[in-house]
């Protein structure tokens, strides 16, 4: 199955390439993050990040996101019910409370909307490396260094969309820094990326590690890599009695999360939006954020991409 996913991988490339499927442009320029694997790779700390970055420098980025697991159809802008925009969205919300996040299946239909209301004049398409439907002027790649390292087995059987060739296609790579594990060798510039622990969070204020010392505190992820989460905690000196793993995206219920032992629930900032409202179970999060050292290098390359494509 992964060799026919292949196949059809470089079909589809092929036909883009060629023209025989076309790309859409938007007024304003888009600049993508995505990855060649299935999630883990620091997607969403960096597409804050570069909001960041972007609004510190005089635009006014839009977020367009595919809105994944949401019960809506169509085009949406994020306002505060997930379910109807999708987790990763409504985190990126909430975080960037003055970044609009635009959400549709089809991210060009989602920018034209947000063109038309005028909410920006910056795109980032959030997820975007193989939404090729859209032109983007500048393409991020997020890598995990541990699984560039490892094999390359396609979907179904393995983790990754792509082959890692596909890399050529990206502009730039922004790596996970990981202790022990070497920046691998890519064709294109690339930035460490540092994951640096923000503190844990209850009802969106910052708690103390030590408040939850005399606590029975049990850890729980629905997210593609909840070791990391977990080996986390150990460094905020949070020993969890229990680490509980579910799927990515997973959809939490009242009585499921009324049945996990402990005294307090520590989760993901992503988990945390989806146990928003369903439960009065005590439970806090804890919040990351993407720290480029060269930051400065990396948006220079991308502003100078931008300015040239106007």
């Amino acid at each position: 199955m992964s060799r026919a996913f292949k196949l059809l991988v470089q079909a589809r490339a092929k036909l883009y390439e060629s023209g025989i499927l076309p790309t859409r442009r938007l007024s304003h320029p888009v600049i993508s993050v995505g990855n060649l694997t299935v999630g883990g790779t620091g997607k969403t700390p960096l597409v804050i990040a570069l909001a960041e970055s972007l609004r510190e420098r005089g635009f006014r980025p839009v977020i367009l996101s595919r809105g994944y697991g949401r019960t809506t159809r169509g085009v949406l802008v994020a306002d505060s019910d997930w379910e109807q925009c999708g987790d990763e969205p409504m985190l990126l919300k909430g975080r960037l409370s003055d970044v609009p996040v635009v959400v549709g299946a089809d991210r060009y239909e989602a920018g034209v909307v947000a063109e038309q209301r005028q909410l920006g004049n910056i795109f980032i398409l959030d997820d975007g490396f193989q939404h090729r439907q859209l032109h983007r002027d500048f393409n991020i790649l997020t890598i995990d260094p541990v699984e560039w390292a490892g094999g390359e087995t396609l979907l179904p059987a393995g983790r990754w969309r792509e082959p890692k060739t596909a890399v050529a296609r990206a502009d730039a790579a922004c790596v996970q820094e990981i202790a022990g594990t070497p920046m691998p060798q890519l064709p294109v510039p690339t930035f460490a990326v540092r994951t640096e622990l923000d503190g844990i969070y209850e009802n969106g204020t910052r708690l103390e590690p030590d408040t939850l010392k005399d606590l029975a505190v049990v850890a729980v992820a629905g997210i593609a890599k909840p070791e990391r989460f977990f080996a986390s905690l150990g460094m905020l000196s949070i020993h969890p009695t229990e680490c509980i793993r579910f799927a990515d995206h997973h959809r939490y219920t009242m009585s499921e999360i009324e049945r996990l032992p402990g005294d307090i629930l520590i989760t993901t900032e992503k988990d945390a939006v989806r146990l928003r409202g369903i439960t009065k179970r005590r439970y806090c999060y804890l919040r990351i954020s993407a720290k480029i050292p060269d930051v400065d290098g990396l948006m220079s390359l991308i502003l100078s991409r931008v300015a040239a494509c106007k």
